[in-house]
């Protein structure tokens, strides 16, 4: 079994994955076999909706999320 994270892309009227070719050649994958895709979503698209859901479960952290937040800021230059 193989995990891969991939973004979907437009392709024509539809939406398609690109299937890295490391994970093509390792698997000696071939154009038109079929595969068996199992779909998990990420819901969490922002910091701030992920730090949200980690209150509403209740998890705590040892800096404040305005530190948190700076840091990212930081980092992201």
């Amino acid at each position: 079994m193989v995990n891969i994270t991939a973004k979907l892309k437009r392709v024509g009227n539809s939406l398609g994955i690109i299937v890295p070719s490391d994970v093509v050649d390792n698997n000696d994958l071939k154009e038109g076999e079929e595969l068996f895709i199992n779909i998990h979503v990420n819901e969490v698209s922002s910091v701030g909706q992920m730090l949200a859901e980690a209150r509403r479960h209740k998890l705590n952290f040892k800096r404040s999320t305005q530190e948190i937040l700076d840091e990212i800021d930081r980092d992201s230059d």
